[in-house]
This record gives structure tokens, sequence and C-alpha cells, in this order.
């Protein structure tokens, strides 16, 4: 029964992670991708280019400013083809 359990446990976890499609490219991540995120899917992406450029975990209140600063900066139709990480 236990080992069960954890199978079952285990491929509901594996379905969930397959379903969310989402992916994060941190910085190389396009504005018509990033927009197209949910809030939690953003952040991930903008932490993860901040890690890379700065080699250390950024502060949540950094990662808040700079999802917004995102959102403004990839509006406009013809930056939907540009990576987030030429932008901010």
């Amino acid at each position: 029964m236990k080992r069960l359990a954890v199978a079952v446990a285990a491929s509901t976890m594996v379905l969930i992670s397959g379903c969310s499609g989402a992916s994060n490219d941190g910085g190389d991540t396009t504005c018509k991708d990033f927009l197209a995120m949910r809030v939690n899917d953003k952040d991930a992406a903008v932490a993860k280019m901040l890690k890379r450029r700065e080699a250390r975990n950024a502060s949540t209140g950094d990662v808040d400013d700079k999802r917004t600063l995102l959102i403004g900066l990839c509006q406009p139709d013809d930056k939907q083809g540009t990576k987030i990480s030429d932008l901010a």
C-alpha cells in the first residue's frame, strides 16, 4: 500500500509540473512569452535573470520592481520578440 501511495503521489507531481506550460528561460524569455505568463512564472523568470546577472539571489522587492518595469517595457508590439534581459 505504501509503495502504491508513493507511486501515485510521484505520478501526480509529474502530471502537475508537466501541465504548467510555462518554461523559465530567465533573461532569454521574450516579451511575448513573458506577458503571457502568470505572475509567479514572471517572478521566476525575473529572479533567474537577476541571479545570472548579479551572481546572487535577488530580494523579493527587486524581483517585484523589475517585473513591473518589464511589463511596461514589453507592451509595445515591436518589443514582442525582444528578450527581457535586453530591456532591463
